[in-house]
Formats: C-alpha cells, sequence, structure tokens
C-alpha cells in the first residue's frame, strides 16, 4: 500500500510544487482546496503524470468550521491510513474578513483549520504509524513569528486590527508553531512527528503584489524571493532529515532548525490556546 499525504492549497504554488514532488517520490495525493473546479483538474494532472497512484481530491472552505469537521469526516473514510499532513493554506491581507462562525479569518484559516485536521485526522496518521511510520504533521508558519513578544490568545478569534504581515498573520502563525509544542510529546506516543516549518521567502500569488506585505517588502521581493521549485526542494529535505533523526517539535526555517519563539514554549501561553482551540472545535466531530 502507498503512502498517502494530504496537502492543503495546493492550487496555490508552492503547495502544488509539494505535492508534486510527493507524488514523484510515490505519495498517494490527497488535496484540500476550496476551489472544485481547480482541484479536479489539477487531480487529473497529477493522475496523467503519475499513472496508478492514489489522488484524492477534497474540497473545503477552511475558514468555515463546520465545513473542515464536513471534510475531515471525508478524508477519514477514504483514508483511513494518512502517512503525512502539509497545512500549507494560509491567509495573508490587510482587510478583516470574517467567516460563517464569526471568526476572522487569519485565525480560522492559519491556526484553527491546521488543529482541527490534526485532530481528527489522528487516527488515521496513528494507524500509518503503526504500519511502519512514523507519519508526520508539517504545519506552514513564518519568520514573522521571531518578532512577536506577546499578545492575549483571546484575541485571536477578533483581533483588534489586521495589521498585515506583523499583525494578526505573525500572532496566528505564532499560535501555529506553539501548537506544534504543545501537541509534540502527545503526538509521539502514537508514533506521529510534528513541525512547524517556515518556507522561507517565496514567490507565490500570496506574496506577490499583496497589500498585507509591508511595502518595502513588495519593493524587494523580485530581487530576493525564491522560487517556489528552490523552496519547496529545499523545506522537503530537511523535513525528511528532521524525520530520520526522530525528532519532533522542531522549527525550520529557511531549511534550518532554528529556536522556537519564546511565547511557543511557554506552558502558560500554551494551555491558554489549547483551552480556546478545544472550546472552538467542541461539537464538531474533530475529538482527538
Amino acid at each position: 500500500m502507498s503512502r498517502i499525504a494530504l496537502i492543503t492549497g495546493t492550487t496555490g504554488g508552492l503547495g502544488g510544487e509539494i505535492a508534486s514532488r510527493l507524488a514523484a517520490a510515490g505519495y498517494g495525493i490527497a488535496t484540500l482546496n476550496r476551489s472544485r473546479e481547480k482541484a479536479e483538474a489539477q487531480a487529473e494532472a497529477l493522475r496523467r503524470a503519475h499513472p496508478g497512484q492514489d489522488v484524492y481530491p477534497f474540497v473545503a472552505d477552511l475558514a468555515d468550521t463546520a465545513d473542515v469537521a464536513r471534510v475531515i469526516d471525508e478524508i477519514a473514510s477514504a483514508c483511513p491510513r494518512l502517512d503525512a499532513i502539509y497545512n500549507v493554506s494560509g491567509v495573508l491581507t490587510d482587510r478583516r474578513v470574517v467567516g460563517p462562525q464569526g471568526l476572522e479569518s487569519h485565525f480560522a484559516v492559519n491556526t484553527l483549520a491546521p488543529y482541527l485536521l490534526i485532530r481528527g485526522l489522528r487516527p488515521s496518521l496513528a494507524a500509518a504509524a503503526s504500519a511502519g511510520g512514523p507519519a508526520v504533521v508539517v504545519n506552514f508558519s513564518s519568520e514573522v513569528v521571531t518578532g512577536v513578544k506577546a499578545f492575549d490568545v483571546a484575541s485571536l478569534p477578533d483581533p483588534p486590527e489586521i495589521g498585515g504581515l506583523f499583525g494578526a498573520y505573525a500572532k496566528t502563525k505564532l499560535a501555529v508553531n506553539a501548537i506544534g509544542c504543545m501537541l509534540a510529546d502527545e503526538l509521539r506516543s502514537d508514533g506521529i512527528l510534528i513541525y512547524s516549518v517556515d518556507p522561507g521567502a517565496t514567490k507565490t500569488g500570496m506574496t506577490q503584489g499583496n497589500k498585507g506585505m509591508p511595502f518595502f517588502v513588495r519593493l524587494i521581493a523580485p530581487l530576493v524571493f525564491k522560487s517556489v521549485e528552490f523552496r519547496a526542494g529545499q523545506l522537503l529535505k530537511a523535513v525528511d532529515a528532521a524525520v530520520e533523526k526522530g525528532s519532533t517539535g522542531l522549527f525550520i526555517s529557511g531549511g534550518n532548525e532554528k529556536p522556537q519563539p519564546a511565547l511557543a514554549v511557554d506552558p502558560p501561553f500554551q494551555a491558554d490556546l489549547r483551552k480556546l482551540l478545544d472550546r472552538l472545535a467542541a461539537g464538531y466531530s474533530t475529538s482527538c
């Protein structure tokens, strides 16, 4: 039975490149995107490029918690064994966008959706690990988390201001790192390793011309941002190296292991974050 990897946001540049590389490495591919038309077209392209390999295109709006819960059930049914989850999807904007449950989109997509996917698909990950794992969770973070020093966890679902790259985006990505730290030991008990990964400055649709990016960053982006091909290769190589060592709970940035931000390893911060996430998850079929 081939290994199966779930990748979110594959109709974007970096997610698509990761899906293609994992398929080339022999993985069956499950994708999770918002656009059904784009997802189906990509699935057909993967099937043509890799005949005989399983390809599962799933569709959900990650800003809609109820839709995430629905698709988790679909994924778990189709993929009772899941060897990897790559939570690539992300939101970066200078505007306040609120989802159906009243949650601000940076938090809903960048933080809560990955947590729900990990919770709900943990049995599938554990099944893969018991069959010869380890299984792997890779949550996409950002180097901007190193500049986040303190904030009120309770403000994440409805921040007082959005603030672009260094505002709600940075705080929700810091929360991603904290998720990796707080879940590392308990997931390891099931043979699951977890990493927070900053791919580095990458030329993607989200970073090119996005007003959520500071003007000076947009100015230098064409000169210093790297291609999705380079970043995907660098990222996958670093994750493979960490898995080979059996490490977990790491922060990998630009292909290298870096210290976790202080807040991410702070027990009171982790406790407040988990209480918030579990409260929001209550009532959905995503229990550990």
